[in-house]
C-alpha cells in the first residue's frame, strides 16, 4: 500500500509540475508576444471649455449636470435674451419700413418713366404735326401773296380804265372786291401762322419740361440706390443681431460628457467666460507608461487590449498611435539628480498613446486606470 501511495503522490507531483511548467511557458510566451503593464490612464486632448460667444447676461437655465453625457449640438444653457430679442424686433420693423419705402419709390419711378415716355412721344408727334401744318400754311400764304400782288396790279389797271370810262363799274368793283378778299385771307393766314408758331413754342417748352422731369427720375433713382444701400446695411445689422440672439443659447460643440460646471442659474457671465468643461469623446485616448525593457516590438500600428479597473470584464480595443520620444521622468516636476554620483539602475517609462477603436466610449472617464496588453510586431 505504501508503494502505491508513493507512486500516486509522485504522479500527482509530476502532473502538478507539468501544469505549472505549461502555465509558466504560456506566461513567458504571452510576455514574449505582448507588452503588458498596469501603468495605464485614460487621457484626452479634447477638454473643451464651453462659453457664450460675444454675448453677456444672466443665466436663466442650466440644463446639464456634471458627469452627464451629451451629444454635439445639444442645448446646455441659456441667457436672458430680452435685450437681444428687442433689438432684433426693432431692426425687423425698421427693415420692413425701408422695404415698403423702396417698393413705393420703385413703383413711382416706373410710373414716371412710363408717363414721361408717353408724354415725350406725344409732344414729339404734336411738334412734327404743327411744323408740317405751319410749312403748308407758309406755302399757301406765299401763293396767296403772289395772287394778291397780281390782283392789286389788276385793280390799278381797272382803276385807270374806269377813270377813262373804258370799263364798266361792276368790273372795277369786282377787282376791288377780289383784292379785299385776298387781303383778308392773307391776314387770316398770317394770324393762323402766328398761332401755329406759338403752339410749336408751347410744345417745345413742354418738351423741356419732360426732359427736366427725366432728370427728376435720375434723382429718384439715386435716392432709390441710396435706400437700397441702407436696406443692405440694415439686413447685415439684422443678421448680426439674430446671430447674437442665437448665441444666447449655449450648445455643445462636441459629443462627450460634462466634466465641470462653473456657474449656477442666475449668475451673470461675460463673453468667453467658461460655463462648462466638456470632455470630447473623439479625443479620448489611453496613455501607457511602458517600461523601457518592454519597448521591444512596440510601435505605431500595434493592436492593444485594454481593461479598466472601473469596469471588470469589459474589454476595449485600440491601436498604438505614437511612442513618444522622451521618458516620463524627463518632464517630472522634480527630475532625478545624478550629479552626486547616484548610479541606482531604475527602469524608465516611455509614454505610449493608444487610440481606442472598439468599446463604449460613454463609459470612459479621464483619469481611469487599468491594464493594457500591446501585441508586439517583429
Amino acid at each position: 500500500m505504501d508503494g502505491r501511495h508513493r507512486r500516486l503522490a509522485l504522479a500527482l507531483l509530476l502532473a502538478l509540475f507539468l501544469v505549472l511548467l505549461f502555465l509558466l511557458i504560456r506566461f513567458l510566451w504571452h510576455r514574449h508576444l505582448y507588452a503588458v503593464t498596469n501603468a495605464v490612464f485614460v487621457e484626452t486632448d479634447g477638454l473643451v471649455f464651453v462659453s457664450f460667444d460675444k454675448v453677456n447676461g444672466r443665466l436663466t437655465g442650466l440644463f446639464k449636470r456634471e458627469g452627464e453625457a451629451i451629444q454635439k449640438g445639444e442645448l446646455l444653457a441659456r441667457l436672458d435674451s430680452t435685450t437681444y430679442a428687442l433689438k432684433v424686433k426693432g431692426l425687423e420693423e425698421e427693415l420692413y419700413a425701408l422695404s415698403e419705402k423702396e417698393t413705393a419709390l420703385s413703383l413711382e419711378i416706373e410710373r414716371l418713366r412710363r408717363e414721361l415716355s408717353l408724354r415725350e412721344a406725344q409732344v414729339q408727334d404734336e411738334i412734327a404735326r404743327l411744323r408740317a401744318e405751319r410749312e403748308a400754311l407758309r406755302r399757301e400764304l406765299s401763293a396767296l401773296e403772289v395772287n394778291l400782288t397780281q390782283a392789286e396790279r389788276d385793280l390799278a389797271r381797272f382803276r385807270r380804265l374806269f377813270s377813262q370810262k373804258l370799263i364798266a363799274r361792276h368790273r372795277f368793283e369786282e377787282a376791288e372786291t377780289q383784292v379785299l378778299a385776298l387781303r383778308e385771307k392773307k391776314e387770316a393766314l398770317s394770324a393762323r401762322l402766328k398761332a401755329l408758331s406759338a403752339a410749336i413754342r408751347a410744345q417745345e417748352k413742354e418738351k423741356k419740361i419732360v426732359i427736366n422731369q427725366k432728370k427728376l427720375i435720375k434723382e429718384k433713382e439715386k435716392e432709390l440706390s441710396a435706400l437700397r444701400a441702407r436696406i443692405r446695411a440694415q439686413e447685415k445689422a439684422l443678421s448680426e443681431a439674430r446671430t447674437l440672439l442665437s448665441y444666447c443659447e449655449l450648445k455643445s460643440p462636441v459629443s462627450g460628457y460634462i466634466a465641470k460646471r462653473f456657474h449656477a442659474q442666475g449668475d451673470v457671465v461675460a463673453p468667453g467666460e467658461p460655463v462648462y468643461a466638456v470632455v470630447d469623446f473623439s479625443k479620448l485616448y489611453v496613455l501607457v507608461l511602458l517600461e523601457e525593457t518592454k519597448l521591444r516590438g512596440v510601435k505605431p500600428g500595434c493592436e492593444a487590449r485594454i481593461r479598466l479597473d472601473a469596469y471588470p470584464g469589459v474589454e476595449f480595443r485600440g491601436v498604438v498611435t505614437a511612442v513618444l520620444p522622451a521618458t516620463a521622468a524627463k518632464f517630472a516636476l522634480v527630475p532625478r539628480d545624478i550629479s552626486a554620483g547616484e548610479f541606482t539602475k531604475v527602469a524608465q517609462r516611455v509614454p505610449v498613446k493608444i487610440r481606442i477603436t472598439r468599446g463604449d466610449l460613454f463609459l470612459l472617464r479621464v483619469g481611469l486606470g487599468g491594464e493594457v496588453e500591446i501585441k508586439r510586431e517583429f
